[in-house]
């Protein structure tokens, strides 16, 4: 009996230290997050948009109100907020720490679903959250730490896990890659900035998932590509090769780039570009896969140079391309995936009709 009560002694000893480290972890993991929320709760903001409705009510015309979420991102007061929550409506304000501010629209993107405004009268005190974008994509698993503001609540974090970097979802293909995550943002929280454990922003939130109760986001390097040209342009100038591109199965039994058309008097076609070769690489990022071209262009500046590398007849060969804005009427890039099917042009629809924005292409 003693040694059975001696034996217990000893394994609850032994258990002691490790129970006192978990303890000790998750309460600095509390406080940790904790931080993160004070440090950057001053910049968010809650977004309220009017848009004029077909409605009418005993002669007076009504008024649809959209809230949403965004955050300031320079001293100049210029706030990042969901093209679904500013693009097309009559008026626009932010509510910070109680107060209203009038805004005004700087520029919107409707394919990333991104705007930016201007507070025309600024806070006596707010914080900014800085896009860096040498920031690199997070760890699949990795802990995602949100501030929103969900229905009529002030500035609320909240805490998931980010789950993947997807190209696509279904037949829709993105612009660019979007980081999915367990974080919720309807009911208000659309537009919120996503962070990582250690306070560094990861992206925005600019499409809601229903369906598994999470979030796409854009990561920061796309983002502060958007930025720059709203502020500078007041719209996004999308560059344009003029070309398509399938999968085409190879001697080893895996897909290879080609070009399905170079269109006549594009720049693809004048740089010396033929239907047939085989895509390597456009700029600085690889193409391993049909989805990976258009992210590829996204990053690329209209006006610009460009490489792009292609292999033709087992040569490996790099031409210079000048890109041209996108013309109106075209799209940027028609991948075509399995048996012969055609991506859907509008980015992110199935996840963003879910969260009953407007079309962001």
């Amino acid at each position: 009996m003693f040694f059975r009560w001696f034996w217990i002694f000893l394994a609850s000893c032994a258990a002691t230290p490790v129970f006192a480290l978990e303890a000790a972890s998750t309460l600095a993991l509390q406080q940790r997050m904790i931080a993160v929320f004070e440090q950057n709760k001053g910049a968010v903001v809650r977004v309220k948009a009017a848009y004029p409705s077909p409605e009418v009510v005993d002669g007076n015309a009504t008024v649809t109100l959209r809230v949403g979420t965004g955050f300031f991102i320079s001293r100049e007061g210029h706030v990042l907020v969901s093209a679904s929550r500013a693009a097309g409506a009559s008026r626009v304000w932010i509510e910070h720490e109680g107060k209203v501010y009038a805004t005004e629209s700087i520029g919107h993107d409707r394919l990333t679903n991104i705007s930016v405004l201007r507070v025309l009268s600024l806070p006596e005190e707010f914080s900014i959250i800085n896009l860096d974008a040498s920031v690199g994509h997070p760890q699949i698993g990795s802990i995602a730490f949100s501030i929103s503001c969900p229905l009529d609540f002030e500035p609320s974090p909240a805490m998931g896990l980010f789950t993947g970097i997807d190209k696509k979802l279904a037949r829709q293909v993105f612009p660019t890659e979007y980081i999915r995550t367990t974080i919720s943002v309807d009911a208000g929280q659309g537009g919120c900035p996503i962070l990582d454990i250690n306070g560094r922003f990861i992206g925005m939130s600019v499409a809601s998932i229903p369906d598994i109760g999470g979030s796409y986001c854009l990561p920061v390097d796309a983002l502060t590509r958007v930025r720059d040209d709203l502020i500078f342009s007041g719209k996004v100038i999308h560059s344009w090769l003029g070309f398509e591109v399938k999968a085409q199965l190879n001697d080893l039994d895996s897909d290879d780039v080609v070009l399905s058309k170079v269109h006549e008097g594009s720049p693809a076609a004048e740089a010396g570009l033929l239907e047939g070769d085989r895509l390597l690489a456009i700029g600085s990022r690889e193409i391993d896969d049909v989805t990976d071209v258009r992210g590829a262009i996204f990053f690329t500046r209209a006006n610009q140079f460009t490489t792009v590398k292609l292999e033709r007849a087992g040569e490996i060969m790099e031409l210079s391309v000048k890109t041209l804005p996108r013309p109106d009427d075209l799209a940027e890039i028609k991948p075509e995936l399995e048996s012969g099917e055609k991506a859907d042009e509008s980015p992110a629809a199935a996840a963003e009709a879910a969260a009953q924005s407007e079309p962001t292409e």
